[in-house]
């Protein structure tokens, strides 16, 4: 993962390296932070039962850990993997899962193209966006374009583009359904295509496709990381179609 300067803030989710491992506790470097030293207090390593510590912890060993303190001027990191919640351990696991995937597209473009100061063109595009991930979102929503006005090497940007539309489709699970809607009024073609363009504008970028089946059909296409985060966002959709609607338009999802 690319890494970022300066310090966390107490309260934060971070991925780390464990460096070397003591009686005491272990040193471990921050991922995110340029490599940052921190402090794991033995007291401070397990949720569950007391082990030794060289048993659960190895050097090089990843490990997510929650900032506990920050002493900025004496350059003092403390962690713990003791107050971390399964939620936010969890939820820290995407976020570096969808990272290295981001991050992946990256380096196969780069490789290809043989360009080799990648890092750098990441760094760009970090300037703008808080994680990878959400930018090559981005790019799937808007285009190449959208890397070209940061800086990026257009060939580049272009490569990433055509790596994520085939990989984003593949890491992802669907749920299809036939959509029937239409509306009564005057300009009732405009007030659905309105309707349509809305609920998918609220959902987030490629997560879901319409398309044009036979009046009043619609095949709807709903794209996430597992089934139950699919069935969220069908439940959005329909949300935002009743409210875009206004009462103007009448559906169905089949």
């Amino acid at each position: 993962m690319i890494s970022s300067q300066g310090f966390p803030e107490t309260g934060e989710v971070v991925l780390a390296t464990v460096e070397s491992v003591s009686p005491s506790g272990a040193w471990v470097t921050l991922d995110e932070y340029g490599g940052l030293r921190a402090f794991l207090p033995e007291s401070e390593v397990s949720r569950g039962r007391a082990r030794s510590i060289d048993r659960i912890l190895k050097p090089k060993q990843k490990v997510i850990v929650k900032v506990t303190n920050v002493d900025q001027a004496r350059r003092i990191v403390d962690v713990s993997i003791k107050q971390l919640t399964q939620e936010e351990e969890r939820l820290k696991r995407i976020e570096v899962k969808k990272s290295r995937w981001a991050e992946s597209l990256f380096n196969i473009a780069a490789q290809k193209l043989g360009i080799k100061d990648v890092d750098s063109q990441i760094k760009l595009v970090l300037k703008k966006y808080e994680s990878l991930y959400d930018a090559v979102e981005a790019l799937l929503n808007k285009g190449a374009d959208e890397f070209v006005a940061l800086g990026i090497n257009r060939k580049l940007a272009e490569e990433i583009y055509e790596l994520a539309k085939e990989r984003f489709a593949q890491q992802k699970v669907s749920i299809v359904k036939t959509l029937e809607i239409y509306s009564p009024e005057p300009d009732g073609i405009e007030v659905v295509k309105s309707s349509l363009i809305s609920a998918i504008s609220a959902l987030p970028a490629g997560s879901a496709k319409v398309t044009y089946v036979s009046s009043p059909k619609y095949r709807l296409e709903i794209l996430a990381d597992d089934y139950k985060a699919a069935e969220k966002l069908l439940k959005r959709f329909e949300e935002e179609v009743e409210r875009a609607g206004s009462g103007k338009v009448l559906y169905r999802i089949l």
